[in-house]
This record gives structure tokens, C-alpha cells and sequence, in this order.
């Protein structure tokens, strides 16, 4: 059942549609928010949040973009507010154990995926002393595999203005990757 098919099942009273919708999601838009706020504690809270605004507006969802846009954009607009509220914080760009395994192949030696992890570490460190705009469009393309399209609904951006930050937060990246290769 596509999510279109899913959202008429909730909003005519269907419990079991509100569970499929929100098991499709709740992964990637946890790992989304744990990216920006890197709290684990604070993305929990802002996930109950997206989803429970996702709820009150659902009869509002006119079917434009994507409900998978839509559920990022309200995600996006949380995250602002975190930040507007807290704005000593920032963020620091992690990633769990079990992601760098599965980054790993089949048939990979040891040492190669050890290697791996380090670079894709470095990447990730990296990552973190761009702006936090670069920081997610690098990860909506990325990560999420979204379009330059869905990328701009999600930011409020022109898709214009989306290739020319992912233009520029890749040179930003390849910068600060080559700053360290030199440095050493």
C-alpha cells in the first residue's frame, strides 16, 4: 500500500495504517534529527514531535510533493525551532556501529572494513565543521537519497539554490578533507 492509500486509511479511522505509516518513517526521520541535534535524548523528543504535528495537519497533506517531503520538511522546521531555542548547541555528525557495518560488504577483509570505517569517520568529522545548511543538504542528497526537487521543498529552496549549496558544500568538503591530507 503506496502512502497516499495509507493516509485515507488513517484519517477514515484505521489504527493499523497509523502504525505502517509511522513504521516506514520513524528510522530514517530518527537518524535525520540524531544527524542535526546529534542528542539522543532531544532527536526522541523532536521524532514525537514531527510525528504528532504530522498528525494534526494530516488532513491538510494535499498531495503535491511526496508525504515522505512533507514528513522531512515538518522534521526540518523542528530542528530550526530546536535551534532557535537552544542555540549554544550544535552538532556533531556521528554514525552508529551497526550503519558502518552494514556500509561494509559481504566479502570484505577485516582490515578493509576497518579502513572503511575510518575514512567514512573522517568524512564525518569533517562534515561537522561545515554549516549546518551544508550539513544537511550533503545529507538529504546523500543519505536520504532525496532529489535536488524534494531536497528544495524540504529546505524551502528553489532547486536553483539547492545545486548551487551542494555545489558549494562539496567544494567546502573537498576543502576541509584536503586541508587535513596536507596538514599531515
Amino acid at each position: 500500500m503506496n502512502d497516499h492509500d495509507l493516509i485515507r486509511e488513517i484519517l477514515s479511522g484505521d489504527e493499523e495504517a497509523v502504525n505502517e505509516l509511522h513504521n516506514r518513517y520513524v528510522d530514517r526521520l530518527f537518524h535525520y534529527i540524531y544527524i542535526q541535534t546529534n542528542s539522543y535524548h532531544d532527536s526522541e523528543e523532536l521524532l514525537q514531535d514531527v510525528f504528532f504535528k504530522a498528525a494534526r495537519q494530516l488532513e491538510r497533506f494535499e498531495g503535491r510533493s511526496s508525504f515522505k517531503t512533507w514528513l522531512f520538511k515538518i522534521a526540518r522546521n523542528m530542528v530550526i525551532d530546536y535551534y532557535r531555542k537552544k542555540p549554544a548547541k550544535r552538532n556533531s555528525i556521528t554514525m552508529e556501529t551497526d550503519t558502518l557495518t552494514a556500509l561494509a560488504g559481504e566479502n570484505e577483509s577485516a582490515e578493509t572494513t576497518v579502513i572503511r570505517h575510518l575514512h567514512i569517520n573522517e568524512v564525518l568529522k569533517k562534515m561537522d565543521k561545515l554549516p549546518i545548511h551544508y550539513q544537511t543538504v550533503l545529507h538529504l542528497r546523500f543519505v536520504e537519497d532525496f532529489s535536488i526537487k524534494e531536497t528544495a521543498d524540504i529546505m524551502g529552496k528553489s532547486s536553483l539554490a539547492v545545486k548551487s549549496m551542494q555545489r558549494r558544500a562539496r567544494l567546502a568538503l573537498a576543502e576541509e578533507i584536503s586541508l587535513e591530507v596536507s596538514s599531515r
